[in-house]
């Protein structure tokens, strides 16, 4: 089975749209549990290889040359066998040298990188713990649990997409903190919402809706309190093959196994080839199968190829249905997408659906399921065209740290514009300039937010549509845009620029949040280049507080189109399109 690779957002989003459009589905009704991996934090800590370079490197350079028996050397050569060099190879090894200079270094590691958890279990004489390589070489604290470690794009996309409930569990094999320092950066109620459960009893604290489950240990944790948490980093071979028979792991194997038995699996940047993973795995499914075929698919693998532990795991999940059906299972697996252009395509899709999902009862029963399937649709065309500057404009023509940037700056811009938004949209607040903080459309996914009777639906529907003529505009010329900046907030939450006009849009969701705005000066009354799109209708002006009708009247001052009134007064999108037009002057 080949799979074409997508390494672009808006190509993982068009593979959302056709073969994995059940997968996004079920994805936005919050179906998946993320299982991560290294691979989601490659860019900001060291890879398998470099630690193993890191191992190698520590040992030789602790030798005693003098010394034939010195323990350093008796142990590296025990990696060195790892790397199944023949003996006359051995032989030609200079230990005076650096690893990095020796002829055999790239052989040696790419052998190394399948066997880590052997070379991590290699011992160091009799003095030195059984962890000494792991601890030491690798250098736990400062490495994985360096408190000056940035979360990346990954961590950012998965934050958003947790908060926004659309993820209510992630377990990860991953030592650091970074998926956590991310969550922590953009809500200030990280203590109440998160639960990071690194040992059993953390699975006690019931308050939180969102969890981060740490089944491999926690650097962090273990370089704050070395006693408690430094036996709880799992690496060493001798620990995975017997993870799953402890008594103490007893309840963190149950709880991975419920996840994977009663929710849908999205696995980004984890090989799944640790043997305790396949023991949970094979543990979860031993009663209860997977079926096939399946829709939404059980299992989804944020990879480009699928190697022959990603096959087992299917194997196991889907048992003797995975007989005779091994090509087809696979393939509805793979999404052939490594974790940042998956990640920012879900975040993406994500929000997009949230409010094609409201728009669907504003307009349902006004203008019928036609109309509100053209704004759906426009609204996903105002995604897709974001999306093309999630990459540069030629990706494969610049170099990867250049493309890393890009993309961290497209990540960081979602955050800082979504906060802008809804807190204009809300509360009519102007946020703290690049506060890092996040603002989501809701906790829960669309059909349960709507559950909530203070929750304001309608007005993100309304939202939606406003966003969905904005996107009409954008992809027939009419005009190009640019979304705000919390450090220029005169410039309104997104610009609308034609040869003509240069208009600056504020959305707010009733009176309320508008004469919020007016009473902190947020906008100028009388620039004709502002446009105030509000949700509700407008109340009836007062005589001592007069105001402007909607849309433009001749007379100079911000120009203002009501949603609701919209649709009321127009008989189909085209309409509300052409009075959209009208109120910005456009």
């Amino acid at each position: 089975m080949t799979v074409e690779p997508v390494r672009t957002v808006a190509a993982v989003l068009e593979r959302f749209g056709t073969a994995f459009s059940a997968f996004n589905a079920a994805f936005n009704e919050g179906q998946y549990v993320l299982w991560l991996g290294s691979g989601i934090s490659r860019d900001r800590v060291k890879n398998v290889a470099e630690l193993l370079t890191s191992v190698v490197e520590h040992l030789r350079v602790n030798i005693d040359i003098s010394n034939d028996d010195c323990e350093y050397r008796i142990a590296l050569n025990d990696v060195l066998r790892l790397a199944a060099l023949r003996r006359e190879e051995l032989e030609t090894l200079d230990f005076s040298t650096a690893f990095t200079s020796w002829p055999l270094r790239e052989r040696i590691i790419s052998t190394l990188v399948t066997n880590y958890s052997q070379v991590l279990d290699v011992p160091v004489g009799d003095s030195k713990p059984d962890d000494y390589l792991v601890w030491t070489a690798l250098d736990v604290p400062n490495t994985y649990g360096a408190p000056d470690l940035l979360p990346d794009v990954e961590h950012y996309c998965i934050a958003i997409l947790m908060l926004e409930g659309l993820v209510s569990s992630a377990v990860t094999a991953n030592w650091d903190g970074l998926l956590e320092k991310a969550l922590a950066e953009l809500t200030p109620a990280f203590e109440s919402r998160v639960r990071v459960a690194v040992k059993p009893d953390d699975f006690r604290n019931a308050g939180p809706l969102i969890e981060v489950i740490k089944f491999h240990g926690c650097a962090v944790r273990a370089r704050d309190s070395q006693d408690e948490y430094r036996q709880l980093l799992v690496a060493r071979e001798s620990q995975i093959s017997r993870w799953t028979e402890q008594p103490e792991n007893r309840s963190m194997r149950k709880h991975l196994e419920v996840l994977y038995t009663d929710r849908l699996t999205l696995m980004l940047g984890l090989s799944a080839q640790d043997a305790n993973l396949h023991t949970v795995f094979a543990g979860a499914i031993q009663d209860l199968a997977r079926p096939w075929p399946a829709s939404p698919p059980p299992v989804i693998l944020s990879e480009e190829q699928l190697e022959a532990y990603h096959r087992n795991l299917l194997r196991i999940t889907y048992g003797p249905n995975h007989q005779g059906n091994a090509a087809a299972i696979a393939e509805s697996a793979l999404l052939g997408a490594y974790g940042k252009p998956t990640l920012l395509a879900l975040v993406l899709a994500s929000l997009t659906e949230k409010l094609s999902a409201w728009v669907q009862p504003e307009l349902q029963d006004v203008w019928g399921a036609a109309a509100v399937q053209q704004l759906q649709d426009e609204l996903r065309g105002l995604r897709d065209l974001v999306a093309i500057h999630a990459d540069p404009a030629h990706p494969e023509a610049v170099e990867y740290e250049e493309r890393l940037a890009h993309q961290r700056a497209f990540a960081a811009r979602i955050v800082d514009v979504v906060n802008l938004a809804l807190a204009v949209f809300r509360a009519g607040r102007i946020p703290a300039p690049q506060s890092g903080r996040y603002e989501p459309l809701s906790v829960r996914p669309a059909a349960q937010a709507v559950l909530d009777p203070d929750f304001p639906a309608r007005q993100f529907g309304r939202l939606g549509v406003a966003l969905s003529l904005i996107g009409r505009g954008l992809a027939s010329g009419q005009w190009s845009a640019s979304p705000g900046d919390s450090r220029s907030p005169q410039d309104g939450v997104v610009r609308l620029v034609t040869s003509e006009r240069d208009t600056r849009v504020l959305f707010v969701k009733d009176s309320g949040a508008l004469t919020q705005l007016e009473v902190d000066g947020s906008f100028d009354v009388g620039d004709p280049d502002v446009l105030i799109v509000m949700a509700d209708e407008e109340p009836p002006a007062q005589t001592r507080s007069p105001r402007g009708r909607y849309g433009r009247d001749g007379k100079s001052g911000a120009g203002r189109f009501s949603v609701a009134s919209g649709i009321a007064g127009t008989a189909s999108p085209d309409e509300l399109y052409e009075a959209f037009k009208l109120a910005g002057g456009f």
